[in-house]
């Protein structure tokens, strides 16, 4: 019976002995690590969006959680060289870095990638590279995601030739509106037909309505005033030419202001126009004047000026007769 428990002891004693043994080293390395303030590295990856055309842009985000005490880098990923292998093209990185937690530091780096190629394309891989605060490299964690973008073409990559062209589709216009506007032209073309027609009887009308004798004698007085005021005589008969030429363009209806005195006779003399001999005195004393360096004094001038008043109020007395 006492070897019995002797036996059963020494086996008790054993078991503690060889739990402790194993409890030891793990409670001496847990407070180790307290100690030291050291928190596993953590990486994660993320890419938005995940399906796009190619030439399109994504956003690569990788996150790295490790202790205070360390500071993360990424290797290979934003080489060029790595980038080389893959259908990405780097565009700009940004890096950042927290601590969300005592004792544990959270760092961000953020990747803009131009995406080439067809169908589901792996992000290369990368080594993330934690060092202490004095640049003594602690852990090199390689790591390779299985985060992919998938990459659609922008033409149909079963189309092996070019297809027909179609021919161009005639516009369904309705009848109706084609008629509508039909009408709607010919009828804005009459108004301004109607329009013109009127404004040219107005101005027609308007001009009747003047009387050239009234006008011709208004000018022959002011023609008169300026004669007295001291114009030289040859002036004045150059401008009475013009007053006697525009009475009778206006008056009988004939070309008088470009016609030579010539042609003003033989038209007068068609018409049967009263006072024919005076007019005709007046225009080639004119002619006279200008072409032929005749001098008539003042009393000549002032003379000229009557007798085409006469002649003009003549011409309208004979009207009014009529």
């Amino acid at each position: 019976m006492n070897r019995g428990s002797e036996w059963f002891g020494a086996s008790r004693y054993k078991q503690l002995l060889f739990l402790l043994l194993c409890v030891l080293p793990m409670a001496f390395f847990s407070a180790s690590s307290c100690a030291e303030g050291r928190v596993q590295p953590e990486i994660t990856v993320t890419v938005t969006p995940d399906s796009v055309l190619v030439g399109d842009r994504i956003r690569c985000t990788v996150t790295v959680n490790h202790s205070q005490q360390e500071v993360a880098a990424l290797e290979g990923f934003n080489k060029p060289d790595t980038l080389a292998e893959h259908p990405f093209e780097l565009i700009s990185r940004k890096h950042s870095a927290s601590f969300p937690l005592s004792g544990s530091g959270k760092e961000a780096f953020e990747f803009e990638l131009a995406v080439f190629g067809t169908g589901h394309q792996s992000l290369p891989p990368f080594t993330v590279v934690l060092r202490d605060v004095e640049g003594r490299v602690t852990k090199t964690i390689p790591f390779r995601t299985s985060a992919s973008v998938f990459v659609r073409a922008l033409t149909d990559s079963s189309m092996h030739d070019l297809r027909p062209l179609k021919p161009p589709l005639k516009p369904s216009i309705p009848s109706l509106l084609i008629i509508s506007v039909i009408v709607g032209v010919f009828g804005v073309a009459g108004m301004v037909l109607l329009l013109l027609f009127l404004l040219k009887r107005t101005v027609r009308n308007s001009v009747e309505k003047v009387d050239s004798g009234q006008v011709a004698q208004r000018k022959l007085r002011k023609l008169g005033s300026s004669l007295s005021a001291g114009m030289p005589p040859h002036e004045c008969y150059e401008e009475l030419s013009n007053i006697m030429r525009t009475f009778l363009e206006n008056h009988y209806r004939i070309s008088a202001l470009e016609a030579v005195t010539q042609e003003i006779e033989r038209d007068l003399k068609k018409l049967g126009v009263a006072g024919f001999e005076s007019i005709m005195n007046l225009l080639k004393q004119a002619d006279l004047v200008k072409f032929a360096d005749s001098r008539p004094d003042v009393e000549e001038s002032r003379q000229s000026l009557h007798k085409a008043s006469e002649v003009i109020r003549s011409t309208r007395d004979i009207k009014g007769e009529g």
